[in-house]
């Protein structure tokens, strides 16, 4: 999980690359959007799966730290796809690199290597591809708590909702 985890911080960076020496037209417009889906799926599977462990393993104060930096990057991933259509692209592309690569070395170089001694066994256990495509399929909604669920459930009039799982609760409201 972590090698392939590892794996994706590179084709990132070889798509941020390529795009600071990109011309403007389709193919650049068509490489941000790959750039940003694939990070939009990377951060939703370490988020989902990975910071959890962290938090319990490593410390909260890490796995809130790395949380944070997510969140800067989608603020950077919004500001370049301004860009994209304003002007002053490459600059908002050399920000963005910039903090994803801050980002990628404290994983890489920090906590990666201690999920590797005391997650071991539950690292073994993931297939990262499964893992892609759940958080690809089920979208928003493993963003929504339960709770959050069960709010757009009652909202909706759906029966039943007070037995249901959290992806129950995804597919009745709309949000799998």
């Amino acid at each position: 999980m972590i090698d392939h985890l590892i794996g994706e911080h590179r084709k990132v960076e070889g798509l941020l690359a390529q795009l600071k020496d990109s011309d403007e037209g389709s193919d650049r417009n068509a490489m941000f959007e790959e750039l940003a889906s694939s990070l939009d799926t990377h951060m939703r599977v370490e988020e989902r799966y990975i910071y959890p462990m962290i938090s319990d393993l490593i410390g909260q104060d890490e796995a809130s730290d790395a949380t944070d930096e997510h969140e800067l990057a989608r603020d950077g991933l919004a500001s370049a796809r301004t860009r994209l259509e304003e002007g002053a692209f490459e600059a908002a592309i050399e920000i963005l690199e910039a903090g994803i690569a801050h980002h990628v070395e404290e994983e890489e170089q920090e906590l990666f290597p201690q999920l590797r001694v005391k997650a071991a066994d539950q690292l073994d256990g993931m297939d990262p591809e499964r893992l892609e495509a759940h958080v690809e399929e089920h979208g928003a909604a493993i963003d929504l708590t339960k709770e959050e669920l069960y709010d757009l459930a009652k909202q909706q009039g759906i029966e039943g909702r007070s037995k249901m799982t959290k992806d129950e609760l995804a597919g009745a409201v709309g949000r799998s």
